[in-house]
C-alpha cells in the first residue's frame, strides 16, 4: 500500500495539470481575500485567518475533483491497473494506496496555498493568531480529506471516466450549490411541515437554530467545514487556556465526524465495489 502511495504521490508531483489546478485554486482564493482587504469593513474582522480559510469552501472541492476523479478509473480504462496489480499488489492496496497518494498531494497543495494566504493576512491585517492558524488548518485539511475521499471512492466505484466525473459532480451539486436552497428545504418539510429554514446558515455559534437544523445542515461537508473552522480554534483555545466553548458543542463534534465520514466511507464503498469488479 505504501509503495503505491509513494508512486502515486511522486507521479502526481510530475503532472503539470495537478499544479495548474493547485495554482488556480490559490489564485482564486487569494483574489477573494485581497478583495476583502480593500473593503471598508476589513478592519472590523477579528479573525482574519479564519476568514482566509473560508475562501477555500468553493474552490477546494473542485481542486479535489480535478486531482482525484481519474485516480482509479483512469488506471482501469488505460489498462495500467494490471501492472499495479502485478507488482505484486492487491485491489485493496491499489485503492487505499492511491487514496493516500492523492490525499498527500492535495494536502501539499492546500498547505502551500494556505501559506501564501497566511502571508497576505499577516501583512494585510497585522494579526494572524497561532490558535486560529492551527485550528483553521486542521479544519481545512479535514475538508480536503473529505473531498479527496469522496472523489477517490467514486473513481473506484465506477468503470468509466465519464461516469466518475458525472457522479462526483452530481454529488458536488447536491452538497454545495443546491444544499441550502433545495436540500435543506426538503429536510425542513420533514421536520417542520414547511420549507422555511433559518435565514443565515453560517451563524454557527448561535443557539437559536432548531436542533434538527444544527445537525442536518452539517451533513454537507461544506457546512460542516464552515462550522469546524470556528469550532476547532475555539476548542483548542478552551483546552489551552481553560476557557468555555461559546458555541454548541455536540452539533460541532457531529460536524467533525461528518467530515471524517466523507473522508473514509466513500473510499471503503469504492473499494468493496472495485474488489468484485471484472477488470478484464
Amino acid at each position: 500500500m505504501t509503495t503505491i502511495a509513494r508512486k502515486d504521490f511522486k507521479d502526481s508531483l510530475r503532472t503539470r495539470s495537478i499544479w495548474v489546478i493547485a495554482g488556480a485554486m490559490t489564485i482564486l482564493c487569494l483574489s477573494h481575500i485581497l478583495a476583502f482587504l480593500s473593503s471598508p469593513i476589513a478592519d472590523q474582522h477579528t479573525q482574519p485567518f479564519i476568514l482566509a480559510v473560508a475562501q477555500f469552501t468553493l474552490w477546494l472541492p473542485l481542486a479535489a475533483i480535478g486531482i482525484g476523479f481519474k485516480s482509479i478509473v483512469g488506471e482501469r480504462t488505460s489498462g495500467s491497473i494490471r501492472i499495479l496489480l502485478g507488482q505484486p499488489g492487491t485491489r485493496r492496496s491499489v485503492v487505499y494506496g492511491t487514496y493516500l497518494g492523492r490525499l498527500l498531494i492535495l494536502a501539499t497543495t492546500v498547505l502551500l496555498a494556505l501559506a501564501v494566504m497566511a502571508v497576505v493576512v499577516a501583512f494585510g491585517f497585522g494579526i494572524i493568531g497561532f490558535i486560529n492558524v492551527l485550528g483553521g488548518t486542521i479544519a481545512l485539511l479535514l475538508f480536503a480529506f473529505a473531498w479527496i475521499g469522496l472523489t477517490v471512492g467514486v473513481s473506484s466505484f465506477v468503470a468509466s471516466e465519464t461516469r466518475a466525473i458525472g457522479l462526483v459532480m452530481g454529488i458536488y451539486a447536491v452538497v454545495e450549490p443546491l444544499w441550502r436552497n433545495l436540500i435543506l428545504r426538503l429536510f425542513a418539510v420533514v421536520f417542520t411541515g414547511t420549507t422555511q429554514t433559518p435565514s443565515q446558515a453560517t451563524v454557527f455559534y448561535s443557539l437559536e437554530e432548531p436542533t434538527w437544523y444544527l445537525y442536518v445542515n452539517r451533513l454537507s461537508p461544506a457546512e460542516a467545514f464552515n462550522a469546524a473552522r470556528y469550532y476547532i480554534p475555539d476548542l483548542i483555545e478552551s483546552i489551552w487556556y481553560g476557557t468555555t466553548i461559546s458555541g454548541p458543542h455536540a452539533p460541532n463534534v457531529f460536524g467533525v465526524l461528518v467530515l471524517i465520514g466523507w473522508a473514509t466511507i466513500p473510499v471503503f464503498l469504492g473499494y468493496r465495489r472495485f474488489e468484485g469488479a471484472d477488470l478484464g
